[in-house]
């Protein structure tokens, strides 16, 4: 899928240059690329976080948008590196699961293990594979590259199931599964699983309603919210919830009373 549309995520920061690196690479081979940066402060090593935020981000990047994903603790090890699509997107990743929770909005339809070695930087450092692999690799396919060509068809990639909520009763059990730049706690309950009168417990605090806006409560006052992105989440005002209350990614959720009948435990 030729596409002049290049989106990085990433846990490197951009404190020292190695996203200018991968990006040097993209632009030498491809001087007129567009490259967006959905993000490169995915806590380092944090493998579901970058999934979540891919997840996030991929339905707003313009249709053909070819991924490079950079979140790979086992980097220069036996694991390999993978490309994907989707009916609109494509994607590159190591294969650790980091682009599992894209099909929460579009299927998978093709996947390949990414053997051409003709494709790579003539010399390959064990620790940086985003440039010298991943980002050679995405020229190429950028420019029309033939998926044929990019290696053999992989469907035993490995996949990071999504955590889907439980119902029982009036009640909905989910958990966190993000903590934002703000200390918001992103759980995997969904705009349609609770109305406005529900109560929720986390961390061993009650929390009644939903807010419209992080500014519905006083300052330094928790809340819960349907985020941008369509899930529940827990704020504080001018502050950091998950800091505040000692809330982790994993933490359990419970939405009582007042849940929508819509919710299925699929």
């Amino acid at each position: 899928m030729k596409t002049n549309t290049i989106a990085l995520l990433s846990d490197f920061g951009t404190t020292d240059p190695f996203v200018s690196a991968i990006k040097g690479v993209l632009y030498t081979r491809i001087p007129r690329l567009t490259i967006i940066d959905i993000t490169h402060d995915v806590p380092p090593q944090d493998i579901q976080t970058g999934a979540f935020y891919l997840m996030a981000a991929m339905p707003y990047m313009p249709k053909s948008t070819l991924f490079i994903n950079v979140v790979d603790p086992t980097v220069g090890t036996g694991r390999g590196i993978i490309w994907a699509k989707t009916e609109h997107y494509q994607f590159i990743a190591p294969d650790n699961g980091l682009i599992s929770w894209v099909e929460q909005a579009e299927k998978i339809k093709e996947a390949r293990f990414i053997s051409n070695s003709g494709l790579f930087s003539k010399d390959i450092s064990a620790t940086f594979h985003g440039r010298d692999i991943m980002a050679p690799v995405a020229a190429a396919i950028a420019k029309g590259l033939p998926e044929k060509k990019i290696g053999p068809v992989f469907n035993d990639y490995r996949k990071l199931p999504f955590p889907r909520p439980e119902k029982a009763g009036n009640r909905v059990t989910g958990q966190v599964i993000a903590i934002d730049h703000f200390g918001n706690a992103i759980t995997n309950i969904r705009r349609g699983h609770v109305n406005a009168n529900a109560v929720f417990a986390i961390s061993e605090r009650m929390i009644k309603g939903l807010k419209l806006t992080y500014a519905s409560v006083p300052e330094g006052e928790a809340l819960a919210v349907i985020g941008s992105f369509g899930f529940l989440e827990f704020s504080v005002r001018n502050g950091n919830f998950a800091r505040a209350f000692d809330v982790k990614i994993g933490s359990p959720v419970e939405a009582m009373g007042s849940i929508d009948e819509r919710l299925q435990n699929t």
